[in-house]
């Protein structure tokens, strides 16, 4: 279970990390059909007598393809290997077919959580990626972002962080230092130091996006939308892994390179929901709600944000507006996002007090590991609060028990809702799994 990323807007991604059961829909989802699709494609192309591999290997890809976007990740990476077995026998080891295979076979390992094994294969995708089309080509961006990802997940975080900031000097040297287009990978850097727990650098990272526009407070453009909204997810993020509790992250060596040159100053890690981040937030929803070209998924994500900042703040009430507006969106758009229409109808854990025994893990390099477990089920009541909490498994001594049930009974939640109001959700479970080193102990 991956317990990184405790603030998504996905509804299938939380119901995977939070620990949901969830009944099935009526209506077979659309990624099913894509599958069965894609399925069919791949038995015509073998069923050929004339063994067209190139019409097997796009059929793989595209059942690799739908398989990875279902969460189906080991039927993904089966298709994309056998894609990229075909890929090389006809001769296209480094070429556009074996990229695309090896891709998603790197994605669809690393989504299953098989870090590991992910970063040869994404490795590979960026030396031949380098090779082909030279070593700042925009094509790169992908696998970049890819492959530091797996790596901070197994630690290496170090060569993670230089991957990003060479994914910003990329989109530096094809597009200018001052270029509005630079801003998504700097965001994409700022959600990275975020999620590595170095809040302080992710402020600056996307304050270093608002500058490259000159984002004065009169400034109302929709281009300094994210970087707002990134501004605000670093302070949510932070109120369940408080710096204070992970481990030190390196000092990146080389932002003073980055052209910093306004926004929060070196020293100050305060990390509480503070006058910044709410303003940040409340300047983005009034840029998105002004502007006629903003996408529903924008609008949604954004007031769907707003909210869960005032649930965090235990402010349910405060909350409400945000959420119903976004679900009545979510019901009345042209073409509602696959997200949308989902995103408010399972609980989604928005604040969590990580329990000191979860964030003083033991490295992975440790000599002896052992898991441990506590399991909680309660009901996620309409105003997000925890209810009714009660173990009912575990396989750790009684205070690092309570420790983690103090913490989810402390938890807050975007509510369900039905009809456009917030319902009670009962019988949702949480498993905690954490690890000591029972050499030290």
């Amino acid at each position: 279970m991956d317990r990184s990323y405790p603030y998504e807007l996905g509804a299938a991604v939380v119901a995977i990390a939070i620990g949901f059961t969830i009944c099935a829909s009526a209506a077979v989802p659309s990624s099913n059909v894509d599958i069965e699709a894609a399925r069919e494609r791949v038995n015509e192309a073998r069923a050929r007598d004339n063994a067209d591999f190139l019409a097997l290997e796009s059929a793989l890809t595209a059942l690799g393809d739908a398989s990875l976007e279902a969460g189906r990740y080991a039927t993904a990476e089966a298709a994309y290997a056998e894609a990229l077995q075909l890929a090389e026998q006809l001769g296209e080891r480094e070429g556009e077919r074996a990229l695309t295979a090896l891709m998603g076979l790197g994605k669809a390992r690393a989504e299953a959580g098989h870090h590991e094994e992910a970063i040869p294969v994404l490795q590979r995708v960026l030396t031949i990626t380098r090779t082909q089309y030279g070593l700042f080509d925009l094509r790169q961006q992908d696998v970049l972002k890819a492959l530091a990802v797996s790596l901070t997940a197994v630690e290496r975080v170090p060569e993670a962080q230089e991957l990003m900031l060479y994914k910003v000097r990329t989109a530096e040297k094809n597009y200018g230092e001052g270029s509005p287009k630079v801003i998504p990978a700097v965001c994409d850097l700022g959600d990275w130091f975020s999620a590595a727990g170095m809040y302080l650098q992710a402020r600056m990272a996307y304050y270093m996006a608002l500058n490259i526009v000159g984002a004065t407070d009169s400034l109302e453009a929709p281009i300094i939308v994210e970087p707002l909204r990134g501004i605000a997810r670093t302070r949510m993020r932070a109120q369940s892994y408080p710096e204070s509790k992970l481990r030190r992250r390196p000092a990146p060596a080389a932002w003073t390179r980055m052209g910093v040159v306004s926004g929060p100053k070196p020293g100050d890690g305060r990390v509480e929901l503070d006058q910044e981040g709410e303003e940040a937030l409340k300047r983005a929803l009034r840029i998105v709600e002004a502007d006629p070209e903003a996408s529903p998924q924008t609008r949604i994500e954004t007031l769907i944000q707003t909210g869960d900042w005032h649930q965090i703040k235990k402010l349910p009430r405060e909350a409400l507006p945000y959420y119903q507006h976004a679900w009545q969106l979510s019901r009345t758009a042209p073409s509602p996002p696959s997200s949308a229409s989902t995103t408010l109808n399972v609980p989604v854990r928005v604040y969590y007090p990580t329990p000191q025994i979860v964030s003083d893990a033991p490295a992975a390099h440790a000599k002896e590991l052992q898991a441990h477990y506590v399991q909680v089920e309660f009901t996620v009541a309409a105003d997000g609060s925890v209810q009714d909490a009660r173990i009912v498994d575990r396989d750790a001594n009684n205070r690092d028990a309570q420790e983690i049930f103090d913490a989810v009974r402390e938890a807050r939640f975007r509510p369900k809702f039905v009809d456009g109001q917030p319902v009670a959700a009962p019988g949702i479970t949480y498993r905690e799994v954490f690890w000591t080193d029972t050499s030290r102990e």
